[in-house]
């Protein structure tokens, strides 16, 4: 812990010496941007120590009615103003992370999918031209109704396709591997697979807003089932046939960690970036040279946009120098979670 704290520190003096006069990321034309992450050795870097493959994940919530009628969330995508304001902060967010050469992965449901299609809105075609993963954000109640609890895999794969389609309309992306929610229904793992899904990640109890931490660690695994939140033994088990990749978020140290960025009682949007700088420290001390070694954090539209005249500065202020020090050392790597779970799968092998 104390080496890596010494190298990272080492290293954020070195990068801030290298960066004064650096343009604003949202400056940077989106065709300047890299459209892929290559990795070559998921598992190692040149020198063979171990890497920890990163990104940043984005939720794009249910506002307003969804396709299947059920209504959601604090604004409508709707009205073209909230939505319209939305799409810009999506864009400003993925160029800042296109400035320090990384990808995310964006995962949409609608309405904002449906609203996307109707106003001939290209965001996420855009998006995954420019080498972001699109993939599904899934809130169960905006899409099944108040007892999804009660249908079987058969209707909530049925219903699972269908957002699918929508996002693939909207984004023209076939392959839609990823998604996040239903955490609570234990076999979300058997609708998911039915509906083609194969990557899952960012597990926490939407009624607790706290994450099992039997769940917490850097190497994935593949779940031999799903939970209801109260008995983990099925999901924290590896299933080496198990048809879904789990990309577990990183070695944090408390079961909150997913909702604190909306406490006061974390002390703001600085205090909770420092607060992953640490966790990003322990899951580097945490990685193994042979394994997939795996940290991430979410984010949705507008959350952390801070000063407006400097938007989504904090995020900015954390890559350059928190991320990108690392990357240049070889340490941490960028990868979509999709490249993530194929990293995995290659290591399997």
């Amino acid at each position: 812990m104390k080496n890596s704290l010494i190298t990272l520190t080492t290293l954020i003096i070195l990068s801030l010496a290298c960066n004064l006069g650096a343009p604003a990321a949202e400056n940077i034309p989106a065709a300047n941007q890299p459209v892929e992450t290559v990795i070559n050795s998921p598992d190692g870097n040149d020198a063979g120590e171990a890497v920890l493959l990163f990104t940043i994940g984005m939720h794009i919530e249910p506002m307003g009615k969804t396709a299947q009628g059920y209504g959601g969330g604090k604004g409508d995508y709707h009205e073209p103003v909230f939505f319209d304001k939305h799409v810009q902060d999506i864009i400003n967010v993925t160029q800042i992370v296109e400035a320090h050469g990384g990808h995310m992965t964006i995962q949409a449901q609608s309405p904002f999918t449906t609203v996307a299609i109707e106003s001939g809105n290209i965001i996420l075609a855009d998006l995954a031209s420019r080498g972001h993963e699109i993939a599904l954000h899934f809130h169960e109640d905006a899409h099944l109704g108040k007892n999804s609890s009660t249908l079987n895999p058969q209707q909530w794969c049925n219903v699972l396709k269908e957002e699918v389609s929508f996002i693939t309309q909207a984004s023209g992306v076939t392959d839609i591997r990823y998604w996040s929610g239903g955490n609570l229904y234990p076999q979300m793992y058997e609708a998911a697979v039915c509906a083609g899904l194969d990557v899952n990640s960012d597990w926490k109890n939407p009624q607790l807003q706290e994450t099992d931490l039997s769940l917490v660690g850097v190497n994935p695994w593949r779940p031999a089932g799903g939970t209801d939140g109260v008995d983990f033994t099925l999901f924290a088990q590896h299933d080496p046939n198990g048809k879904v990749v789990f990309l577990p978020e990183g070695q944090y140290d408390t079961t909150n960690f997913a909702a604190m960025r909306r406490s006061d009682d974390t002390g703001g949007d600085a205090a909770y970036f420092e607060y992953l700088k640490s966790q990003l420290v322990a899951s580097l001390d945490a990685a193994q040279a042979g394994k997939t070694n795996v940290f991430h954090f979410t984010i949705h539209p507008g959350e952390f946009r801070g000063n407006p005249q400097h938007p989504f500065d904090v995020i900015q202020k954390f890559l350059t120098e928190v991320v990108d020090p690392l990357v240049a050392s070889g340490q941490v790597r960028w990868a979509t979670f999709s490249e993530m779970a194929d990293a995995y799968a290659a290591t399997e092998k």
